[in-house]
């Protein structure tokens, strides 16, 4: 069996889970001591909002109208969203469940964002429901304490919901493109 195939086929779904993984090791790292938690800072102001969409969304607007500026706002918008979260999940220990609604509400409006500035062709029963699992991956982490393994399994799971559903997308247009 040759792995380019599958490879070629997922590549949103096997980013997201390698990604995740690595947002998984890298908040779990905190625990480890102080010395993570600089770098961890830095990279986490843009990380994920750059890498999530770079990695998942494969940007082939070739057929519609502005493609370029799609693109560009596409990517912008993306990183207003994640620190949207972010904010939202700053919240925490003030309010409670509030990493469960930034999880939920990041992943409602990317995918919402991703729909129309992209023109994906995702249903909205999809986007609820990828939302909706998002936001549950952060409830582990509300109840069994706000721990840097717990954040990392929450993001990976996270990612791993939503690339599930852009590599969904990702196979309905390679399946029309390449005429399969």
């Amino acid at each position: 069996m040759k792995w380019t195939i599958p490879y070629k086929d997922n590549k949103p779904l096997i980013h997201s889970v390698f990604s995740g993984l690595f947002y998984l090791l890298f908040c779990w790292s905190l625990e480890f001591g102080d010395s993570t938690k600089g770098s961890f800072m830095v990279l986490m102001l843009f990380l994920p909002g750059l890498t999530f969409p770079l990695s998942t969304s494969y940007y082939q607007t070739e057929k519609i109208s502005n493609a370029d500026a799609r693109r560009i706002a596409h990517l912008i918008f993306s990183v207003t969203i994640y620190h949207g979260s972010v904010w939202l999940f700053s919240g925490e220990g003030q309010i409670k469940y509030i990493t469960v609604l930034a999880g939920f509400s990041g992943s409602l409006l990317y995918l919402i964002l991703t729909k129309y500035a992209l023109q994906k062709k995702i249903s909205f029963t999809q986007i609820i429901l990828t939302a909706t699992f998002s936001g549950l991956a952060f409830l582990q982490y509300e109840i069994n304490g706000r721990e840097g393994l717990f954040m990392g399994l929450a993001v990976c799971l996270w990612t791993i919901a939503n690339g599930q559903l852009l590599n969904m997308e990702y196979k309905k247009e390679r399946i029309s493109n390449d005429g399969l």
